[in-house]
């Protein structure tokens, strides 16, 4: 359970300490006073201003500490230098939380988080709880405890709803407000993270689960911060029937370095996200109209168990926008079933099998029109309905949504709802109703892919770490292993591997069986290929000692400060496919692991399977079917099936490196793997491992 002292303290104080308020109205640092004020809270307004004996009717403080207390919640709006002597304050005086409005930190540098990383442990060591820096503030319509500089709280009135909201952007807040407002839709809570330092998503996530105001929770983010607390309270949330939904920046690599340059934060790949998200059942939206759309679909619904869609509708072209959107995010539409057919043909509707099931005008009518969408809702032959609406919508609202509203009263899947025209009292009756309703079919379908793909937080797998492992890792000699290190760290995992001999000199090549690959051994030269390093089906001595001495004088050219401890000579393997087991811990959503494609083009496919590590055999041969270049080994069109259980095993036994006490391990890929005929195996090639700075 959250901490419902902090949950106070945030949400609704019995005091307000507004640091740094402004006597000008005007002016951004004058906005949290006017707003609180203005929106009915009913605490203690206290404004820090030294040069100032009232502000804006207030009287004013010269500091926290000689304002009366007990003060709860503190919102910081001095320049940034001068907030580590307010942080001080807020210690002395007692304050269980600040905001931080200043910027100034992370964002600005090394220098700044150097900063924030001071003001962190000031507040840690004094008992004082940090929202920001960088944050516009903290929100709650239920209280009025309206602490926040966002302009669009100029509203005259704020609708008062269930869906709590936490954001790294303050904008996104206004743009949440505004935008519902236009809709009927309301928010509980909403708070402004800003850069993070301390109260991140999850710990707020997680007091939103136990908001009895609060039903759906919604994440804008620009990156992951802690992902044991998001976690954790994702599947609070599950558990409480409260859905959480995000949309999140870093779909392009630009996204990801804005989420670097506006917070200071660390964006890993996402692909990676996506599987953070999956995993712990959190629901990912494209676009942000969805974002604040979508909960009446998810909330107090089932998690679906197919992904068929029935679209109903008098208007056959504006059904199809959304059909030709769905069927591009991989969304089956069915057409009617045969009892809907033969109900409707007495009554003069005749439809076919096309995806969209088109009742025309004539079936505008109540009597048609609703007992046709019940049916539908009630039809084991779908997992989701879309109803779409035409023109109707615009002018003539309570008789165009009417028969939606009784028909998905007590619905028992996923009703969204398309609205062509720009109709929004009918948006606002739907909304009242509890019916997820939609202003784009771009918005409907990605709410109906993302409801339809909705996931129960994962149970995590019983998996242990092999004998020596840890052993393998404890002395290394440099950030990445050489190939005799990597070897050592594969044979106490338990992956095979193809044996090897270390040769340092000529005539060393007697006991060497012929076909053999070489390869540079050095921990200062990772990637051995783009060295020269490699050459392949040498086949008698007198070409392996040419080849090593090719090998060492391109490796010293290239790499001219490098260590070379010789070269390794290997068999050459054969098999049926060569494939690529990764392992990162990207710093954002904790460990993953990946099987693909392997090869010397294995990045350029980007043909991969992702998980969070570690995983069991079953979770990795589940991979191994999601990966469309894989298909040969599987057995395609009668090919000759590969030893996929070995591979899966090889792919659950590296995965295993995020069990290893603190996590040493950045990166371990084996590539290729070379996967053998069913029934004999695989074989580890070549590897690369990467350790994090200690």
């Amino acid at each position: 359970m959250s901490d419902p002292g902090l949950a106070d303290a945030l949400f609704n104080p019995r005091a307000v300490a507004l640091v740094g308020a402004s006597g000008d109205a005007r002016k951004n640092t004058a906005r949290p006073q006017r707003f609180l004020t203005k929106h009915g809270f009913k605490g203690r307004i206290l404004p820090i201003n030294p040069g100032r004996d009232d502000v804006l009717g207030e009287k004013s403080y010269p500091h926290i500490a000689s304002a009366p207390g007990p003060v709860d919640h503190a919102m910081i709006m001095t320049p940034g230098t001068a907030v580590p002597e307010v942080i001080a304050d807020c210690i002395r005086a007692g304050v269980k939380v600040a905001t931080i409005y200043s910027d100034g930190f992370a964002e600005a540098g090394a220098d700044g988080f150097r900063r924030q990383a001071e003001i962190v442990a000031m507040a840690r060591d004094g008992g004082l709880r940090l929202i920001g820096p960088n944050s516009m503030g903290v929100i709650d319509t239920h209280s009025g405890s309206i602490i926040t500089v966002n302009a669009a709280l100029e509203a005259p009135d704020l609708i008062a709803g269930d869906i709590g909201v936490a954001s790294h952007s303050g904008t996104i807040l206004g743009t949440l407000i505004s935008r519902g407002a236009a809709r009927g839709i309301g928010f509980s809570k909403l708070v402004s993270l800003g850069n993070e330092c301390d109260l991140g998503a999850g710990e707020v996530a997680d007091l939103l689960v136990d908001d009895p105001d609060t039903r759906s929770i919604l994440l804008f983010l620009e990156s992951i911060r802690d992902p044991d607390s998001l976690a954790n309270a994702a599947r609070r949330a599950h558990a409480a029937g409260k859905p959480v939904i995000v949309y999140k920046l870093g779909r392009s690599d630009a996204g990801r370095r804005l989420a670097v340059s506006h917070s200071g934060a660390i964006a890993g790949p996402d692909a990676a996200a996506d599987e953070f998200f999956r995993h712990h059942g959190i629901v990912r939206v494209d676009m942000l109209e969805t974002l604040f759309e979508i909960p009446p679909l998810l909330t107090g619904a089932k998690l679906s168990t197919g992904k068929r869609v029935a679209v109903l509708t008098t208007t056959g072209g504006g059904a199809a926008t959304v059909v030709d959107r769905l069927g591009a995010l991989g969304i089956e539409t069915v057409s009617a079933p045969q009892s809907l057919i033969d109900s409707l043909a007495p009554k003069g509707i005749h439809v076919g099998a096309s995806p969209v099931i088109d009742l025309t005008m004539a079936g505008a009518r109540g009597d048609i029109y609703g007992p046709a969408l019940a049916e539908l809702l009630e039809s084991p032959e779908c997992d989701a309905v879309v109803a779409v609406v035409g023109s109707s919508a615009q002018f003539h609202a309570h008789v165009a949504v009417e028969p939606i509203l009784a028909a998905g009263k007590n619905a028992r899947k996923p009703l969204a709802v398309f609205l062509v025209p720009q109709a929004d009292e009918s948006l606002a009756l739907l909304q009242a109703a509890g019916i997820a309703a939609f202003r784009t079919p771009e918005s409907c379908a990605d709410a109906l892919r993302a409801c339809l793909d909705r996931r129960a937080p994962a149970t995590p797998a019983e998996i242990t770490l092999a004998d020596g492992v840890e052993a393998a890792l404890a002395n290394p000699g440099a950030a990445i292993l050489d190939a005799i290190e990597t070897e050592t760290l594969l044979d106490a995992l338990g992956i095979p591997r193809a044996s090897s001999q270390l040769i340092k000199g000529s005539g060393e090549n007697s006991r060497i069986a012929y076909p053999v690959a070489t390869k540079i051994v050095s921990r200062d030269i990772p990637h051995k290929t783009e060295a020269g390093g490699i050459e392949l089906g040498i086949t008698d001595d007198a070409a392996l000692e040419d080849a090593a001495a090719r090998i060492l004088a391109s490796a010293r050219r290239i790499h001219p400060e490098a260590e070379i401890s010789g070269i390794l000579v290997q068999p050459m393997e054969s098999g049926l496919a060569e494939t690529l087991i990764g392992y990162r811990d990207n710093g954002e959503t904790g460990p993953v692991i990946m099987v693909g494609v392997g090869g010397v083009l294995a990045e350029i496919y980007a043909d991969v399977a992702i998980r969070l590590a570690p995983v069991d055999a079953a979770t990795a041969r589940d991979m191994i079917d999601e990966v469309k270049g894989l298909a040969p080994i599987r057995g395609y069109r009668g090919l000759p099936e590969g030893d996929c259980a070995a591979l899966a095993d090889a792919v659950a036994r590296l995965s295993t490196l995020a069990l290893v006490p603190g996590a040493p391990v950045s990166e371990a890929e084996i590539n290729p793997m070379i996967v053998r005929p069913k029934g004999d195996g695989v074989v580890a090639v070549d590897g690369l491992v990467s350790l994090k700075s200690r």
